[in-house]
């Protein structure tokens, strides 16, 4: 039996180009590892797709806990502040220009999800 090839996301998701400027800044809990702002190119009541520029590649790594302090480039989502989350995998491929990450939201508060659904909802309503 052929299964049928469906969408295995909990979550419904919109997309970014790297040209919309969407990005989010991160912190890291070593403090001294500083801050770090990734391209954001789709975001879920689950977590983030971001593509991160080669240079900073060694900066991150699969299983990081990170806090996602704020997103710039875009409105409507400034109710997204310091939010834990991990990064679930990391997608380093010579052909493509940027590497891609995976990030899951941790502990998510239920308000900021809702605004994030909200916000979905609104996009594809445009």
């Amino acid at each position: 039996m052929i299964e049928e090839n469906r969408e295995k996301r909990r979550f419904q998701r919109i997309f970014f180009s790297i040209e919309d400027g969407v990005k989010g800044i991160f912190a890291f809990s070593d403090l001294q590892r500083g801050l770090l702002a990734a391209h954001i190119i789709n975001i879920s009541e689950g977590g983030l797709g971001l593509a991160l520029s080669k240079d900073k590649k060694n900066r991150i790594a699969q299983g990081d806990h990170v806090i996602l302090t704020h997103i710039t480039g875009i409105q409507g989502l400034e109710s997204l502040t310091n939010v834990d989350a991990e990064i679930k995998w990391v997608l380093d491929d010579p052909s493509l220009e940027f590497v891609g990450l995976g990030c899951e939201f941790l502990d998510f508060p239920e308000p900021m999800r809702d605004a994030i659904g909200m916000f979905i909802d609104s996009w594809y309503m445009k």
